[in-house]
């Protein structure tokens, strides 16, 4: 095991230690539960409390969980809860459009799936909860870039850039200014091959109570199936469900985590 890995390892160890106490503890404390020697300890906290992962108590000297592992709590329960509360909404995407319904947020520089929900039909399409796709290309990403200021979106472009995934893919960037300014007057997105050839896609954003997107609820399915004529009756259907979960959402704002006191 080289030294890095090792390091990850004592770190993380460090970490769970902590948790599992639910307490705050001193070096000792955590010298004899981990097995390791004070100044090894030390060290690891060292650079875990500069990173933020861990807090040491002015006055007590002990250690405990860092705003930083706080933030990453509060962000994944957050993400649980959005999944749960829009998941009857694919649902319902499901029964109107008999596609596949996903729900995505903004992740960096890409758009990541956090849901999905399949029809019964023979033929569907599978986009796994947890995987990433490019801004540019897709339905979902297309929704949040319109949303962004425009120094924030050349930067992503700058970082990503505009590379060819089908013959569909919006390469020039003018072009793609256009297409937003078409997401933004119409309120939804299109992926018509742009991505994956035969997989044509839509979604729309589900918006807080100033406006921002905030999350994006569609479908996708073969394009054979979903038509150009479809996409009218699809893109009213799938704007009416989005603005419902987000009525709910701003009707019902979920009890996030509790803030950090040190």
């Amino acid at each position: 095991m080289s030294d890095n890995v090792q390091s990850v390892e004592r770190a993380l160890d460090l970490i769970n230690t902590i948790v599992d106490a639910q307490r705050p503890l001193g070096i000792a404390e955590l010298s004899q539960a981990m097995g390791l020697a004070p100044s090894t300890i030390h060290r690891i906290l060292q650079t875990l409390t500069a990173k933020g992962y861990i807090h040491q108590d002015a006055g007590s000297k002990r250690y405990d969980i860092g705003p930083e592992i706080v933030e990453i709590s509060r962000s994944l329960y957050l993400r649980y809860d959005l999944v749960r509360r829009v998941r009857p909404y694919l649902q319902e995407l499901v029964d109107l459009t008999g596609e596949t319904a996903h729900l995505a947020e903004l992740y960096g520089t890409s758009a990541m799936y956090l849901s999905q929900l399949e029809p019964l039909s023979m033929v569907r399409m599978f986009t796994t909860p947890g995987s990433v796709t490019p801004l540019y290309c897709s339905d979902v990403g297309k929704l949040f870039l319109a949303d962004l200021p425009p120094g924030r979106v050349e930067d992503i472009l700058r970082k990503t850039g505009l590379r060819p995934r089908t013959p569909h893919t919006i390469t020039d960037p003018g072009q793609l200014e256009e297409e937003l300014q078409r997401v933004r007057e119409q309120g939804y997105a299109e992926d018509d091959e742009e991505r994956e050839i035969g997989a044509r896609c839509l979604s729309a954003p589900i918006l807080n109570g100033a406006g921002k997107v905030i999350a994006a609820i569609g479908i996708a399915g073969p394009s054979g199936r979903v038509m150009k004529e479809r996409l009218p009756e699809l893109a009213r259907d799938v704007k009416t469900v989005a603005g419902r979960a987000a009525s709910e959402l701003i009707l019902q704002p979920q009890v996030g985590a509790p803030e950090w006191q040190p």
